[in-house]
This record gives structure tokens, sequence and C-alpha cells, in this order.
């Protein structure tokens, strides 16, 4: 049953997680490690006869990666092992090019205590200290998705994608990527929801993964006080959190939710036992208005 799907199948053939938790600004050593630890414990469980195995997102730019590590290094008091955990990070704008982009995944390994990565995106397509319009750009990501394909398939990446990529950006991959991108981790909540950018992912088998799917510190405000979602909120007894969280969800996305509150934590996991009508995914698709609160690549050459 769809409400039940625990992860989505890549292109590679390789599992995903369809929910994941992100540490965005989490840089607080006990509070990082009381969250994750907690999303264990609720994460790890049988939802629907499927064991869930935990999805963690990080990235150099978080400046938590050395945390993450010392929690990745003890697993065991969890009862998990390393397969238990799906972890991705992300290359920084700044570590852009051939070159760069291995020795920035080597020590993010390195400060993860890991070895190996089960997923590595180039987090934009454009590089640090480079105006949008560089051509320089280009060759930057061209270089790093280079590296990213040497280091998959000397396995030490399972799995390898991007964030940010408009379809532009993907026709231009497209002409010289070996290794097709298994992921394109996107902006999507009600108010910003690309469907043309999606639908050409899927058309192309590459996973549509969505961040910000509550908005973002920018964006909450706004979509929280949007009425058609407080109201239907209120119909199917949910919070606005939950509804905007299953809406992504029934739009065949992946998501990784980022919160500090355990609670919240919780409440993220809990979108298993209901099911938003047609009628009512229709009218909160209908509250798109282009209205972007993240990272926008559109002008990035």
């Amino acid at each position: 049953m769809e409400t039940k799907r625990l992860e989505i199948t890549m292109n590679n053939g390789n599992k995903l997680p369809i929910i994941g938790v992100g540490t965005y600004l989490m840089r607080d050593d006990q509070e990082l490690k009381h969250v994750i630890g907690e999303a264990f414990k609720i994460g790890y469980r049988l939802i629907g006869n499927q064991l869930h195995v935990l999805s963690l997102y990080t990235a150099k730019v978080y400046r938590n990666e050395t945390i993450i590590g010392d929690i990745m290094a003890d697993l065991g008091s969890y009862g998990l092992k390393r397969e238990d955990v799906f972890l991705t990070t992300k290359l920084s704008t700044a570590n852009q090019g051939r070159g760069n982009c291995k020795k920035a995944i080597l020590e993010a390994m390195e400060n993860l205590q890991v070895t190996y990565l089960d997923m590595v995106l180039i987090h934009f397509p454009g590089s640090s200290k480079l105006s949008p319009d560089n051509p320089r750009n280009a060759v930057n990501r061209q270089g790093s998705w280079e590296d990213l394909e040497e280091l998959y398939n000397d396995g030490l990446v399972k799995n390898i994608g991007v964030s940010n990529y408009t379809i532009r950006h993907l026709e231009e991959m497209f002409t010289y990527a070996i290794v097709k991108p298994a992921v394109n981790q996107i902006e999507v909540h009600p108010l910003y929801f690309d469907s043309e950018l999606i639908d050409f992912c899927k058309d192309n088998s590459i996973v549509v993964q969505a961040y910000s799917s509550l908005g973002g510190a920018d964006g909450w405000p706004v979509l929280s006080k949007e009425e058609l979602l407080i109201d239907l909120a209120e119909k199917y007894k949910k919070t606005t959190a939950q509804l905007l969280l299953r809406w992504a969800l029934q739009h065949k996305l992946c998501i990784i939710p980022k919160t500090t509150k355990v609670d919240n934590l919780r409440i993220n996991y809990n979108l298993f036992d209901f099911v938003i009508s047609s009628e009512d995914m229709k009218e909160m698709d209908s509250l798109s208005r282009n209205q972007k609160f993240c990272w926008n690549s559109k002008h990035v050459k």
C-alpha cells in the first residue's frame, strides 16, 4: 500500500529511504546527539511490517560532520550497525572542481568516521567566488561529477546525485555523465511546486528528494498561516507540518524534514495513517505561486 511505502528504488537498483533527517544548522554537540539518538529510536522500527532504516543528511557547510562522526562511531550503543543508517553528505560550493571534490569527500569520510558514504550530492551547480554567469561553473561541476563517478566506481560512495539542479543543468549533465545522477534534491512545498522539473526528473529516472518541505525558517511562517492548509490539517486531524509532509509523499517525493525538537521528530514520522484525497491534493497544488525561500540556481550558467 502506498501509505506504507518506506523506500524507493533508484536508477542503479539501490534503495533510498523515503524519510530522512536533515541536520542543517544543527551544530550544538549535545542537541545534535540527542536529536539523532532519538531519531534512531523512532526511525529504526517496524512500520507496516517493514523495517525502516534511518536516513541521515549532513553537509560540510552545515559544520557538524565531526559531531555526526562521533555518533556514527557509537552506533553500537543504539543497537545499530553501519548498514542500518543511510548517510548522505553534500559537496560544498567551495570544493567544486576536478580533484577538489574527491579531496573534500575523502575528508568528509574521515570526519564522519566511515569507510563509505551511502550518497553524496553536489550541493549547488555553482561555485563559491564565481558569479552566476561565469562559464567556469559548468567546468567545475563537470569535474566534480567525474570525481564522484570515480568514488562511486571505487565503492567509496554507493550513490551519487545532485541538488538544486534545473532542467538546463541536468540536460547539460547528460552530455558528459557516465553514471546518471540517482537523486536531485530540490526545494518543494505547495508555494513552490516546480512540476515541470519534477516531471523531467521522473521521466529520466531521477528520484526527487524534497528539502524545506515546511518552507524552512523563512517559509514556515508563511505556510503555517495559509488558510487552506490550516483547514485541511483540521479536517485530517493532523498538524500542518504532517499535512505538508504527507502531500510531498503522495507526490512520490522523498523528504528530509529537519527539527531540533524530539516531539516534532516523532510527528514527522507519523505520516502513514492517513491519505489526502485527490481533490485536496489538487487544492494544495493550486497554492503554488513560484515563492522560493532557499537556494536559487536558475541563473547559474
